[in-house]
Parts: structure tokens; sequence; C-alpha cells
């Protein structure tokens, strides 16, 4: 099963015994993954959202992992991209354009610790720096060298997010800004290793116990606490005591009771898809993870771009924390297992985000 890439419209959709006739409509940009935002946002939606992200890294010293932008959701690097592209605009006199978003992966070694003052011509720069590394790669920075050193992507957002915040407040963007350090963090695994040798994927983890916390709450579209969901995965794990039996259980039962059904991004969530016994690849990522929460396993969602027997896509999968170790549990394929991927290559797949909560 496989997520087809639309320029501008995530997709989802099955890939495993089928045959695409229109292969090249798919392939037009590869970081427009399923999932990416399917409409422009105004900045003024930018600057409405930043006053969000101020307040939750303020009270919480990081950075939301997703955001709501007028009515969609993005990642948080979608969001630096977006803020980075409205201070642009802002400063260009363009203060009711409109911005596209794009699919951004994390930074894979974000680094830097550094305070102190930008003037406007500074963090001028730095937004340039930032929108045109995002469009060039695809991706965060691991850091961006300012004049009073290097900033990771977190002090990044925080910066620009008090800068739109300021020129809410103020009608104007600031003549300077005050650099606050914030912890870097990374895509929320370290140490990754997976491998196509037997098809086994897996990823060593330092997740601490208070970093698991994010894994095993109810979140958009994965029903951890609705009843079915709860009845369900206590079925399904009732006699069972290691993690690894109640997690091959759940992922078991999902691969070989829900089919699969072709639509775009999240339709129908984890109680959804338990209720109508089909969906997406998205889908069946909700009632993986909302059932592993249910039963007290750590579950968190994987985005990327995966090659097939019949192409290179987008796709959503979960993974499941067993162990100390994080298992890829990809439910769309019933060549697959808990652990275990046959249906797309894990060597060459390419990592665009990893999420508590799918922001698509």
């Amino acid at each position: 099963m496989a997520c087809l890439l639309i320029l501008n419209v995530g997709a989802c959709h099955a890939q495993d015994n089928i045959t695409n006739n229109n292969q090249t409509d798919y392939q037009t940009n590869l970081h427009a993954a399923a999932g990416d935002a399917q409409t422009p946002v105004t900045t003024g939606n930018v600057v409405t959202a930043a006053k969000t992200v101020k307040g939750y890294a303020e009270k919480n010293n990081a950075i939301p992992s997703t955001v709501q932008v007028g009515s969609q959701n993005v990642t948080k690097g979608q969001f630096t991209y977006l803020m980075a592209q409205a201070i642009l605009n802002i400063n260009n006199g363009k203060a009711k354009a409109t911005i596209s978003p794009i699919a951004v992966s994390p930074a894979p070694n974000p680094t830097g610790t550094t305070t102190g003052t930008l003037t406007k011509s500074n963090y001028i720069t730095l937004a340039s720096s930032v929108a045109n590394f995002i469009k060039t790669n695809g991706r965060l920075p691991n850091y961006v060298t300012t004049v009073i050193g290097k900033m990771n992507p977190e002090t990044i957002a925080y910066t620009m997010s008090r800068i739109l915040v300021f020129y809410n407040d103020n009608g104007r963007l600031p003549n300077y800004v005050t650099v606050k350090n914030i912890k870097p963090t990374n895509s929320g695994s370290s140490g990754s290793s997976t491998t196509n040798s037997g098809s086994s994927s897996t990823t060593q983890g330092n997740t601490s116990n208070s970093g698991l916390s994010q894994y095993l709450v109810a979140t958009a579209n994965c029903q951890v606490n609705d009843p079915s969901i709860q009845a369900l995965a206590s079925q399904l794990t009732k006699g069972l005591t290691s993690e690894w039996d109640k997690a091959k259980a759940i992922f078991n039962w999902v691969r070989d009771s829900i089919s699969y059904s072709f639509y775009y991004n999240t339709r129908y969530g984890a109680v959804g898809t338990l209720k109508y016994r089909t969906g997406n690849c998205c889908d069946h990522a909700h009632l993986v993870v909302a059932l592993a929460r249910a039963a007290g396993i750590p579950a968190r969602y994987k985005h990327g771009i995966c090659t097939f027997s019949s192409g290179t896509y987008g796709h959503v999968w979960a993974e499941l924390y067993i162990n100390s170790k994080w298992y890829s549990a990809d439910a769309t394929s019933s060549r697959n297992s808990l652990g275990v991927i046959n249906s797309w290559n894990t060597a060459t797949a390419t990592i665009l985000g990893t999420y508590a909560s799918l922001p698509f």
C-alpha cells in the first residue's frame, strides 16, 4: 500500500498489487508527499497562529509539533517556513499575500545555542535564509549562522513568532528582536538504524519516560479514550503479558481486518476506521496507534517517501515502542508483519516527519 504524490494535495493510495497507469502525474514533486497542506494560507493566518506558538514556547520551552493555521494543521517545520515567508511578505509590503505550504522534514542534526539581539536587517536576512534553505532542501536547517552565532531551528521558530506577534500588536515590524535560546530537538528518534536485510525495520531509541508520554495520549483522529477503541484493545490483548505479544495482536488485527480505500489524507480517524472497517494509509495508522496507546504501548506516526514495486510515493505508517526500540507497524499490506516491511524498500525511504499527532 502506498500514498500517491499529487502536487499540493496529500494522498494515500493502495499500490500493493495495483498498476498505476498514470504514474507520472503523481511524481511532480517528491517533497509534496501525503499530508502536505492542501490550500494556501494568508499572511494574516500565519500572524494569528504565531501568537499560539509564542505562548506555547514560553510555557514549555519548545515549539509545538503541529500548529493550526487557518482551517488546517501544519507541522512545526512547515510553520517555520510559513513564518519566514510571512515576515518577508510584510517587509516587502505584501501583508495580504497568500503563502503555499510545502512539506518540510525535520533537521537531521539540529544544533546551536545563542542569545543576543538581531536588528531588523539581521532578522530579515535570517528569514530569507530559512525560507530559501527549506525550498531548496525540503527540510529545516540544522542551524543558521547569524551575527550573534548559530541559531537552532527551535530558537529560529520562537524568534520569528515573537516578530510576528509584535507586528500583530503594533502594525509594523520591530526595529530589533531579542533572541532567547530554546534547546534544539530532533524529529523524535535518535540512533536511527533501518535495514532492508530480511526487510526488518526497527529504530533504536534513547527516548526518556517523559518523552514517551506524548505517544500514549489521545491526539487528533487518534481517539484513545473512545469506548470502542478501549474495548477492542482490551479484547485483543486479553491474557497476553508481554508488550511484543500485545503489539503483535493489535497489528495483526488491523492488517487482517481493515480493507484499503483510496482517498486523500485522514477521513475517518481511528474510530471511523474501526466502524467502517476500511481506510487509507493515514487511517490504518490512526487505528494502529490508537489501539496501541489504549493498551499502554507508546505509538507514533512516520511520514516518508517510499519506493514500492510500482514506483515511489508518499506514505504514512505507525511505529510502536517495545522493549526500548521503535518497531515499524505498516498494516496496509498483508506482506508486512510487526517490525517487518516487505511492501516497500526501507533502505531507500526518505523520512519527512515523525509525529505524536498526524497533522493531515
